[in-house]
């Protein structure tokens, strides 16, 4: 059956047939359906009540491709199921963060969700210069919570077993193998070059070993390391945020992954926007640097304030081990019998010294693929001067390099500052 868009009338409806969203909308009112979807998988709409416009929902909906392309890319409409469950999942772990799901519908794969009318796509505020002053402190809370619950570390064996299981996503994290961490570094077809982009630097996305070989051992992390239920692309649009609250959306990539990932996806897009800054700050306020160093203090605030948390949730819970109320919990610590703590410590600040680095990894991957993939990111395609442009994407393709191929010498988020800066400083002095 050809698949086609709802309609206004249709959705309209729909909705008033569900009574626990016609009561949200207000009973058999009228209401004004609004198509609103910029994204590239999926219909999105904005549905009000036309005297109350503040009784409104968002509704969802898969089609059987992806959008961005078109029907030359089917794609199984049941990716909508994993959002929905992952974000029932994820609001089960950090209700605060993430937006309530009123209904959903495995026929007509759509969702009914909470509508943040007061909130704005974080990439878009980043790219105007806005300051969000709790955004690092909520996003490491998001991650620690959601990353920590949803693993070994906490879950019993078999029912993380068995979750993981259930959470195979294969079409979505296909085109994550693909998208990021293959065609980026081939002469692909879905490549899309700037058109001063130097020849060089795409060349050696192509031909530079340690670079080939860097990509690849985190393409393999991605795919074999099932560590936690995962975003899947939790990058800055899919995040909404205001001056007092943030939440995460759109986790229609969520799947049983390496922790690494979603952080090292929201990082790289920190350092998207601190380089891309220099000639978006100079239109708005005459003076890039205020921004650019909030936001290089957002990838110092995430890590720091996720690697905190995660390890005192760790902690914890190893410490309240023998309390069997927690359904589902471990009843021993991770690496087992350790009386005075000292072996399960060092082995914490094992597993962060890995995590770091694999972060480290996935940044780089994320960057790269950003900047010569198919999915881009606004902050850089904006920029109208072709010359400007190219340099900005030098030096993120400059960044992510060195981020992917000296990973594992780099041993403090303090580095990373540094080589960011260090590179931005060489093309205000035109280096």
């Amino acid at each position: 059956m050809e698949f086609e868009a709802l309609t206004s009338s249709e959705l309209a409806a729909y909705l008033h047939r569900i009574p626990a969203v016609n009561a949200l909308l207000g009973d058999d009112s009228e209401l004004d359906v609004v198509e609103v979807g910029d994204g590239n998988l999926n219909y999105v709409y904005f549905v009000s009540n036309v005297r109350t416009p503040q009784q409104s929902v968002v509704v969802k909906q898969a089609p059987p491709f992806l959008r961005l392309v078109g029907e030359a890319w089917p794609l199984t409409r049941h990716r909508m199921e994993h959002e929905v469950a992952a974000l029932r999942r994820f609001g089960e772990l950090c209700p605060q963060h993430v937006p309530r799901v009123y209904h959903a519908d495995n026929e007509l794969f759509l969702m009914v969700m909470q509508r943040l009318a007061s909130h704005r796509i974080l990439r878009q505020g980043l790219k105007d210069g806005i300051v969000y002053p709790k955004l690092a402190a909520h996003m490491s809370t998001y991650l620690a919570r959601t990353l920590f619950y949803g693993s070994d570390l906490f879950l019993d064996a078999a029912a993380k077993k068995e979750a993981a299981g259930v959470g195979i996503n294969s079409e979505l994290c296909k085109i994550t193998e693909e998208l990021v961490f293959t065609f980026p570094f081939e002469d692909h077809p879905s490549n899309v070059y700037s058109a001063a982009l130097p020849k060089a630097a795409i060349e050696r996305l192509r031909h530079h070993v340690p670079l080939r070989v860097a990509a690849a051992q985190m393409k393999w992390a991605f795919m074999n390391h099932a560590e936690t239920l995962l975003h899947g692309d939790l990058h800055t649009g899919s995040i909404m945020a205001n001056q007092d609250e943030t939440y995460v959306i759109d986790p229609e990539f969520a799947f049983y992954g390496p922790m690494a990932f979603d952080v090292g996806a929201l990082l790289a897009n920190f350092l998207l926007a601190f380089f891309s800054r220099e000639w978006h700050g100079r239109q708005n306020d005459g003076d890039p640097k205020p921004f650019q160093a909030w936001l290089l203090k957002q990838v110092v605030d995430v890590w720091n304030g996720f690697a905190t948390q995660f390890v005192a949730l760790w902690r914890e819970h190893e410490e309240s081990a023998n309390d069997n109320s927690k359904n589902g919990a471990t009843v021993t610590p991770f690496i087992g019998d350790d009386a005075n703590h000292e072996c399960a410590e060092a082995y914490r600040a094992a597993f962060m010294r890995q995590l770091f680095t694999d972060t480290l990894g996935f940044v780089g991957c994320k960057m790269i693929r950003r900047v010569v993939g198919m999915a881009k990111v606004a902050e850089i395609t904006s920029i109208p001067d072709a010359a400007v442009r190219a340099a900005v994407e030098v030096r993120c393709l400059q960044c992510a390099e060195a981020l992917l191929v000296q990973r594992e010498s780099l041993t403090r988020i303090e580095e990373v500052i540094e080589l960011a800066s260090a590179l931005q400083m060489q093309r205000e002095v035109g280096v």
